[in-house]
């Protein structure tokens, strides 16, 4: 099925969700060190990347661990 405009939003949740998944395996990061490095335990961790419900200082931190492009940074912020 084609991806449409009108679901825009809940496709970057879902293919931010899926770089930083893939990212994290390339890089050798688990959830556990991702967590230490916001601040929060692993199991909190999944659970904010399951939904997605990252706030901005947390994002900058992620893009900055896995090491994100301009491009990529620019594709999962701008709606």
């Amino acid at each position: 099925m084609p991806r449409v405009h009108i679901n825009k939003k809940k496709y970057m949740i879902s293919d931010f969700r899926v770089w930083v998944i893939g990212k994290m395996n390339v890089l050798g990061q688990s959830q556990a060190d991702m967590g230490n490095l916001l601040g929060i335990s692993q199991p909190a961790f999944g659970k904010r990347l399951k939904d997605s419900n990252f706030d901005y200082s947390q994002i900058i931190t992620i893009f900055k661990e896995l090491q994100a492009t301009d491009e990529e940074i620019v594709k999962f912020m701008k709606l």
